[in-house]
């Protein structure tokens, strides 16, 4: 790994190091309702009904969806570059009791063995990337035979005017009417971080579909999340709800 790229990880890992305190209060990151708890677990199991499945979680963060596929059965490695994150997730999983395998690791290059894993899954991970096509690429090496890779992304920010105007209305709206910094650990990416990056604003799904073909995958398909989204709606305050408009997706593909 090049210097560039040491220092570009260094920069993302203290950014989410900065975010692991309040990461889970954010509607879209933590789960916040029963509704939205059964809401994903039914996605889920339209995507890989099988049981007790090995699931690797790809930029893991608090562990949040870690814990939603142990309470289904199965069984759960994550990964991820924030060490803050990762004892907030070690420390849920303790709570919950959940037999789940934490460890700091390069979400681009798994630091696990040839065809380890029944289901490689990433959520909201491309876009922080300096090279998802790699990434990609390494997610089928440590999957095993039919394995599936399974990717929950979006683009929020096309860089518009449109976009910029929506984001500051919804941040003033919050304050005002929730008395709460909508930014507060939070706040986007520096702009030195943020041109090094080929998605900052998210990855659109056709270029995701590019890096699963290109990687080898087949039987690529994307899958309804209107249930999960509306589940999450209902727990969002209005300032966050005018800057819910934009691209979300859950695509898999099998090796």
């Amino acid at each position: 790994m090049s210097s560039s790229e040491i220092q570009i990880k260094e920069m993302v890992a203290h950014k989410w190091d900065l975010a692991s305190e309040t990461f889970d209060t954010h509607v879209g990151h933590g789960i916040q309702s029963k509704k939205e708890r059964d809401a994903w677990k039914r996605a889920f199991r339209e995507v890989f009904p099988e049981k007790g499945l090995k699931i690797l979680d790809v930029g893991c963060g608090t562990g949040e969806l870690s814990l939603l596929f142990a309470e289904m059965g199965h069984r759960v490695t994550g990964i991820d570059i924030s060490g803050k994150m990762l004892k907030t997730a070690e420390s849920k999983a303790e709570a919950c009791r959940a037999d789940i395998t934490f460890r700091e690791g390069d979400a681009e290059n798994p630091p696990f063995e040839t065809s380890s894993f029944d289901i490689v899954f990433s959520r909201h991970l491309l876009w922080t990337l300096p090279d998802p096509k790699k990434a990609v690429e390494n997610w089928g090496r440590v999957l095993r035979k039919n394995g599936k890779v399974v990717i929950i992304d979006g683009v929020w920010d096309r860089g518009t005017l449109g976009d910029r105007t929506r984001k500051n209305v919804g941040a003033l709206l919050t304050l005002l009417l929730e008395r709460k910094d909508p930014r507060k650990g939070h706040a986007g990416y520096p702009e030195e971080l943020k041109a090094r990056l080929p998605h900052a604003g998210g990855a659109p799904l056709e270029k995701v579909k590019e890096y699963l073909a290109a990687s080898g995958f087949e039987e690529v398909r994307t899958f309804d999340l209107k249930e999960v989204l509306q589940a999450q709606k209902e727990n969002m305050p209005l300032g966050e709800r005018v800057v819910r408009n934009y691209q979300y997706y859950l695509i898999c593909g099998r090796k």
